[in-house]
C-alpha cells in the first residue's frame, strides 16, 4: 500500500512539475514503473497466500467433489511449473544483466535490481503453491465450512 501512495505521488509531481513549472523530471516515470512492476509480481505472490487469483469455474463445476480435488491439485501442479520456468528464466536474465552492468536510462539504477523480482517473486508462489497443494491433500473432503 505504501508503494502505491509513493508512486501516486510521484507521478502527481511529475504532472505539477509538467504543467505548472513547464519543466519535466527525468527520473520520475522511470521509478514509478519500476515501482509498479515490483507491485504487480509481489503482488500474484501475495494473492496466491490469499487465494485471490481469478478462476475459470466453467469445468471445475461439472466435476464431483473427487473431481474437483484432483483438478485443484493437477491445476496447482501446472502452475508451479510455471512458476519454476518464470524463477528459472528470470534468474538467468538477472544473471545477465548482472553480467553486463546494466543500467537504466535515467537513474543509473542496475537493472537486474529491476528484473530480480522475476524470481523472487516466482520463487515465492512456487513454496505458497506447494503449500497449497499439502494443503488439499491433508485435507481432502473439507469444503469452505469444514464440512465432510
Amino acid at each position: 500500500m505504501g508503494s502505491l501512495v509513493f508512486t501516486v505521488c510521484i507521478i502527481l509531481l511529475q504532472v505539477i512539475m509538467r504543467y505548472v513549472f513547464n519543466s519535466s523530471l527525468s527520473w520520475s516515470e522511470e521509478l514509478a514503473r519500476y515501482i509498479f512492476i515490483w507491485q504487480i509480481w509481489l503482488g500474484a505472490s501475495l494473492g496466491v497466500r490469499e487465494k485471490k487469483h481469478i478462476r475459470v469455474e466453467l469445468v471445475y463445476g461439472l466435476f464431483r467433489q473427487k473431481g474437483q480435488l484432483v483438478m485443484d491439485v493437477l491445476s496447482t501442479i501446472i502452475w508451479i511449473a510455471l512458476c519454476i520456468f518464470l524463477a528459472i528464466n528470470g534468474t538467468e536474465l538477472t544473471l545477465a544483466l548482472l553480467q553486463r552492468h546494466s543500467t537504466s536510462p535515467a537513474m543509473k539504477i542496475p537493472m537486474y535490481i529491476i528484473y530480480s523480482t522475476l524470481p523472487i517473486s516466482c520463487g515465492v508462489m512456487v513454496l505458497r503453491l506447494v503449500q497449497r497443494v499439502l494443503e488439499i491433500i491433508k485435507t481432502p473432503f473439507k469444503g469452505e465450512g469444514g464440512e465432510v
